[in-house]
């Protein structure tokens, strides 16, 4: 009598530990695609179905009151073997906010933004309120496509201006 209650409790256990392990069995591993991770937005640019350049994570941070200058910040990828130059303009509604052209290293990475190490867009000033959705065309070689470009606020506390350090 013993017996089939222990093999009973055991098909069961066995049938338990497997319905459990099986729930992630067909879900796909995020870190394998690319993806919004943050507030910005991506763009890829393909050749022969292989990445070539891209943009990751491109935002334009305003101030709330309108008084600092805004910062466009991105980070620009060269996949190919080759130094490569990616072209960046912003538009609203057909208009040219403003434009810059990036060479990046092969292989390479170049970030933009305002920080030490990283290469100032000279945006100049802007009739955009934080939270309009821009467009930004993104070019390299004969390869384009365009994405939106958030604009962002300073409220935010990880996008506010650093202030400097007293004395």
């Amino acid at each position: 009598m013993r017996r089939p209650r222990r093999l009973a409790l055991s098909a069961a256990a066995l049938g338990l530990a497997l319905a459990a392990s099986g729930c992630t069995f067909m879900s796909p591993v995020q870190t394998h695609d690319f993806y919004q991770a943050g507030d910005g937005t991506n763009a890829n640019l393909e050749v022969d179905g292989q990445f070539h350049t891209g943009v990751r994570n491109a935002v334009l941070v305003l101030d709330e009151d309108g008084g600092g200058a805004p910062v466009f910040s991105a980070t620009v990828v060269n996949y190919s073997g080759e130094p490569a130059t990616v072209d960046l303009q912003a538009e609203s509604q057909g208009s040219a906010l403003f434009s810059t052209s990036v060479t990046v290293p092969a292989q390479g990475t170049v970030e933009l933004g305002q920080e030490e190490g990283q290469q100032l867009v000279d945006v100049g000033a802007l009739d955009v309120q934080p939270g309009t959705i821009l467009d930004l065309t993104v070019t390299s070689g004969d390869q384009s496509t365009t994405i939106s470009l958030p604009t962002l606020e300073t409220s935010l506390s990880h996008y506010g201006q650093d202030e400097p350090a007293a004395g």
